[in-house]
């Protein structure tokens, strides 16, 4: 079972920061009805929100013509009051959620940073939202990594219409 429909919002802006604030107010509405939907049925989702960027070595950090992710993370953390608790980065080098269970109700992930870490062989149907802060120079990458957001929690649709669909920013 698959999320559909897909949602595709381009920003027009060229500032990444503004299509992050968009994008972590999907998310906030989204966790909202997650919880209603909780409240009413007992089954719990937490909406994880992946976010794609163009660099994540910290030795690439100050090239300021890339977006790092340790960038992108301190923007969440001070401009959208995000907790650090809630924001991992998956990378070559960094592996904030190895060996963690995204499915147990006390994990506090909700955004994990990338460059192409999840491209492949990574699954977790509590994906929900995809933010591309990168120029994709391959259709199949890009195709691989929305792919990661399409599965459905618990493979059966919940009859609402914003946890039945998934999001691309």
């Amino acid at each position: 079972m698959i999320k559909l429909d897909i949602h595709l919002t381009n920003k027009a802006s060229y500032d990444w920061k503004d299509c992050l604030r968009d994008s972590v107010a999907k998310r906030d509405e989204l966790h909202r009805q997650a919880l209603d939907y909780q409240a009413r049925i007992g089954t719990y989702i937490r909406p994880i929100y992946l976010i794609q960027v163009e660099r994540t070595g910290k030795d690439q950090r100050h090239d300021i013509h890339y977006i790092n992710a340790e960038d992108a993370k301190n923007f969440l953390i001070k401009e959208c009051s995000i907790s650090p608790d809630a924001i991992a980065i998956k990378s070559s080098e960094k592996d904030d959620i190895e060996g963690i269970d995204l499915f147990d109700q006390e994990c506090p992930i909700c955004y994990i940073i990338t460059k192409q870490a999840l491209q492949e062989g990574w699954d977790c149907s509590f994906a929900y939202v995809l933010t591309v802060l990168t120029n994709p120079g391959s259709k199949s990458a890009i195709i691989q990594l929305v792919g990661r957001i399409l599965r459905q929690p618990y493979a059966r649709k919940t009859k609402i219409q914003a946890l039945d669909e998934c999001y691309i920013f």
